[in-house]
């Protein structure tokens, strides 16, 4: 059942509170001690006290009982504080190493693994993980009472104690044979129920698309399909851990049926005292419970071993995009970015760029404008480090960007993107996160820049105003300006706006621009737009198709050129393409 994997692996969170460990398993074997010492004493009351009516060592047994029951529970009560403790440490430890290990992957992995998948580690695996923790020292607390009694079952009748043994023995191995199909089936059920809860996710965040396209039908037939195949899993998954379970049960009832009939006859014979016969049964009687018990917990520990094994799968996770052993810490941006016969591609079905080369003077105002597709972003996720070219080199002020600390170079620059990610907390807080340390006044002037200031002081709180999850409490252009600002208040030497007005009314976006063109003087700024007018501002235009710059240069050079840029403008601005041409012409 993979378990000392299992506890080779546990025991890396368990580390730093070994301590707390060792006192629930010395807890256990006390309760285990205490409980046989109770079975074990029927036969004293019975042999030694009651049939030579001696009332004085009765009831000195019935107060050794007495005093041990009141330390019994105190001890019980303590452990079980000490576990409620212990549990969440050790699973908050898994949760931590996992959150962490998150910060430090690639984008290449969140456009690979499904965020549903990954909040179900955190979630489901970690609290299958934590129920393992609770029923392994169950576990522990069984198996200890099992060999306490087998200790006394020999010392009362070594024949009986002998059939009793030889029944355990068999009631522990036989789960070991379906133990690991088991486990297997759980991390079957453990990957289908992070589809589901993918599929929940995707489904709440595309309401507004499946309301207006009326796909409800369809979502609600796609996921009773997700469901029947989860039905599959867990049907084969249960009944394994249930056989786990019930198997133990079965084979002991022979085995107490077998120690009755044979005590029966070995009492008749005066073999062994009634008191012997009374004690033997009673821990039989205490063993099938312990059994029970034992065999109850075993389908968590396999579920906790299926949990493991999922995030473990995480954690193994390595970063595509890391910092070299000996890199550099960048120096501020002076002169020039290069792309030097840059070629990457997401994977072979998800083309990027195609050896592309051009040069971004420091304080140039460039637009990078193609149809979808034509690798306008994939330039940004090169330049931001996201990921790193396959092929080729990129170059700021002569450094290439993998020799150089990926957080001394995004420290230089600014991105608004056109999905804009908010955090639930004010309007303050989430300008704040450009620059941690921006001062109120910081803040208020990167807002200023943004054209949002104004806005901000008709709420009733003001900058302290919650934007609520995703900033689900203002408007798409509101959230982009908000993003604007924490670009600004950081004060980047490159700012890259990707798709950043695509949400703003034309006149919003005209003071924006005018903004943005003022913020030229100081920065470089680097825009990605499918507004061809807005590239009526730059000092450079590069126009890309499949990856390539097919032209570049100024908006009237590429009017005359006649190429796509003429197409693009002409498709946008139908009116006034042939007047502009001829004026050029």
């Amino acid at each position: 059942m993979n378990l000392i994997w299992f506890l080779k692996e546990l025991n890396k969170y368990i580390a730093p509170y070994r301590w707390l460990a060792i006192l629930l398993i010395a807890r256990g074997l006390f309760e285990a001690a205490f409980e046989s010492s109770i079975r074990m004493s029927l036969k004293f009351i019975i042999d030694a006290a009651i049939i030579p009516q001696n009332y004085r060592l009765l009831g000195l047994i019935l107060l050794l009982l007495g005093a041990g029951a009141i330390v019994f529970v105190f001890i019980g009560l303590v452990g079980d504080f000490w576990a409620a403790r212990f549990n969440i440490s050790v699973i908050n430890n898994i949760r931590h190493s996992m959150f962490s290990h998150l910060q430090t992957l690639s984008m290449e992995f969140f456009g690979r693994r499904s965020a549903g998948d990954i909040i179900n580690c955190f979630s489901a695996d970690t609290e299958q993980v934590e129920n393992s923790l609770s029923y392994g020292f169950i576990l522990v607390l069984e198996l200890a009472s099992i060999l306490f009694s087998a200790i006394f079952m020999f010392s009362l009748n070594w024949q009986l104690g002998l059939i009793s043994c030889i029944g355990l023995t068999l009631c522990v191995l036989a789960p070991a044979q379906i133990g690991q199909t088991a486990t297997e089936q759980n991390y079957k059920l453990r990957d289908k129920q992070g589809e589901i809860a993918n599929a929940i996710q995707e489904n709440i965040i595309s309401q507004s698309v499946i309301k207006l396209f009326g796909l409800q039908s369809r979502t609600i037939n796609h996921f009773n399909s997700n469901l029947r195949q989860l039905k599959k899993v867990y049907v084969k998954a249960k009944f394994s851990s249930y056989l786990v379970q019930r198997i133990p049960t079965l084979v002991f009832v022979f085995v107490q049926l077998a120690v009755i009939c044979i005590g029966a006859v070995m009492t008749y014979k005066n073999m062994i005292t009634v008191g012997t016969l009374a004690s033997f049964q009673i821990f039989l009687v205490g063993l099938n419970l312990n059994i029970l018990s034992f065999t109850f917990s075993l389908p968590y520990l396999i579920e906790g071993i299926a949990g493991m094994q999922r995030i473990n799968i995480l954690l193994a996770e390595i970063t595509q995009i890391q910092d070299a052993p000996d890199a550099i810490e960048l120096p501020h941006f002076s002169r020039e970015i290069s792309f030097n016969n840059v070629t990457f591609n997401y994977s072979f079905e998800r083309k990027g760029i195609n050896q592309l080369s051009l040069t971004i003077k420091k304080g140039d105002f460039v637009v990078f404008v193609g149809h979808s597709g034509a690798g306008k972003s994939t330039i940004v996720n090169l330049l931001t480090r996201f990921y790193d070219p396959d092929q080729g080199s990129i170059l700021f002020d002569d450094i290439d960007l993998r020799s150089c600390t990926q957080k001394s170079l995004r420290e230089q620059i600014g991105l608004v993107s056109q999905e804009v990610i908010l955090f639930n907390t004010s309007i303050r807080e989430n300008i704040r996160m450009g620059y941690l340390e921006a001062t109120d006044e910081e803040v208020e002037t990167a807002a200023k820049n943004a054209e949002i200031h104004d806005f901000i002081l008709t709420l009733p709180q003001g900058y302290d105003t919650p934007v609520g999850d995703r900033g689900g409490q203002l408007s798409g252009g509101q959230r982009q300006r908000i993003a604007l600002a924490r670009a600004l208040v950081r004060n980047p030497a490159i700012l890259i706006l990707d798709e950043a007005t695509s949400a703003l009314d034309p006149a919003t976006e005209v003071e924006i621009m005018n903004t943005i063109e003022h913020l030229t003087k100081e920065r470089t700024v680097i825009m990605i737009t499918h507004r061809i007018a807005q590239a009526l501002r730059a000092n450079r235009i590069f126009v890309l198709e499949n990856g390539q710059i097919v032209a570049s240069g100024r908006h009237a050079d590429l009017l005359e050129e006649k190429g796509l840029y003429a197409t693009l403008w002409q498709q946008s601005h139908p009116a006034n393409t042939n007047l502009t041409v001829q004026t050029h012409s």
